[in-house]
């Protein structure tokens, strides 16, 4: 699955170290985890909150809370939305992961990362890795985006792993060593998201319950996590897609792509789309459905059905009309889409508030080499 080192990553000004291990002392402390800084100008932008009961580090940029579960179980959360995040688009991260088996799961968020044997890594949201290694730097990372909403599970070797329902046959040889008391392991997988993962870890960025069953439910929902990363491992890794370089630039260009699909009254075809914001079709096509989970086409077509839900909802349109605005031809094809998303028909659709809209489906692919 890793291949050769390519060209390098871009330079970058700043450059940070960030420790599982580290985190873990800082949560056991009930103090901030901040980020080592390894040479440039530091930034004022880190902070995180830590302890089973602290209710997270509340910033101007968003929220970052580190829970310690147990001695061997570590939850971060974070949900940033910030034109600086990460202290600014110049600065890279070398993340320290020894002794840890690492599972990240990406809600939003884009970012290159490389390995040390492989090639850099553009993963966007709706990707999952996972990865242990011996190494002083498993991997670095350089954050593109303004949004990060990521759950990270953090497991050391221990009676928590190996009580977990698996038998040896369904783990890599990697992950059997790991769960026998080996820390020393080198492995990597990465894979885009189930449906199962993502609803578990929206779950967990925004817990439902509070008080004194919270820690019970975040731990619940980790090891559920867990389970879910543990079962997925067993299978072949799937395929990855053609070669994608992406740079801060190509990111608020998908990002400018995005808001005028959000505004637009009409669909927009790639080349248009392209030329609008400036990038080449091809970094649309593929960048898109990277960062957002979804292609262009999927996009418009989630937009302009919700916006048609909302107008039938409001009582302002006839299905006719609401499939006219949807972008279909006949109502029929526009019924079958609707339920498809939401579950039941236009002509079912009741005022706003009294039904929940379903999630899309997304068959992203967000993880190109």
């Amino acid at each position: 699955m890793l291949r050769p080192p390519e060209a390098p990553l871009a330079a970058t000004e700043r450059a940070y170290a960030l420790s599982l291990t580290e985190m873990q002392a800082a949560a056991a402390r009930g103090s901030h985890a901040t980020p080592r800084l390894l040479h440039g100008k530091a930034s004022e932008q880190f902070a995180a909150a830590a302890g089973p009961d602290a209710n997270g580090a509340h910033l101007p940029w968003g929220s970052q809370e580190l829970v310690t579960l147990s001695d061997d179980l570590m939850l971060v959360r974070s949900d940033v939305r910030s034109t600086d995040l990460c202290g600014g688009r110049d600065a890279s991260f070398e993340i320290d992961t020894r002794g840890w088996l690492y599972l990240h799961f990406r809600l939003n968020g884009i970012s290159v990362d490389r390995f040390p044997d492989g090639a850099p890594r553009t993963v966007g949201g709706g990707s999952f890795l996972v990865g242990a290694s011996s190494r002083p730097t498993a991997f670095t990372r350089q954050v593109l985006s303004d949004v990060w909403q990521v759950v990270t599970i953090a497991f050391r070797p221990s009676d928590t792993f190996q009580s977990l329902p698996v038998t040896d046959s369904m783990l890599p040889s990697e992950l059997r060593r790991f769960r026998a008391g080996d820390p020393d392991v080198e492995f990597l997988y990465a894979s885009p998201f189930t449906a199962d993962m993502r609803a578990a870890a929206g779950a967990l960025l925004r817990p439902v319950v509070s008080g004194g069953m919270r820690p019970f439910y975040l731990k619940a929902k980790a090891v559920e996590l867990v389970c879910l990363a543990v079962e997925q491992v067993g299978r072949p890794a799937p395929q990855i897609e053609s070669p994608l370089r992406l740079s801060h630039r190509d990111v608020r260009a998908l990002e400018e792509a995005k808001r005028l699909v959000d505004h637009a009254t009409v669909n927009y075809s790639l080349e248009q789309l392209a030329r609008r914001v400036g990038i080449n079709r091809r970094k649309l096509a593929l960048g898109f459905k990277i960062l957002f989970g979804e292609t262009v086409g999927e996009y418009q077509r989630d937009v302009r059905l919700e916006f048609a839900r909302r107008m039938l909802e409001d009582r302002t349109a006839s299905v006719t009309y609401a499939a006219t605005v949807a972008g279909y031809s006949d109502v029929g094809s526009f019924g079958k889409a609707f339920k498809a998303k939401y579950g039941w028909l236009p002509s079912q659709s009741r005022p706003a508030g009294s039904r929940r809209a379903r999630a899309p489906k997304s068959n992203a692919s967000p993880i190109s080499e």
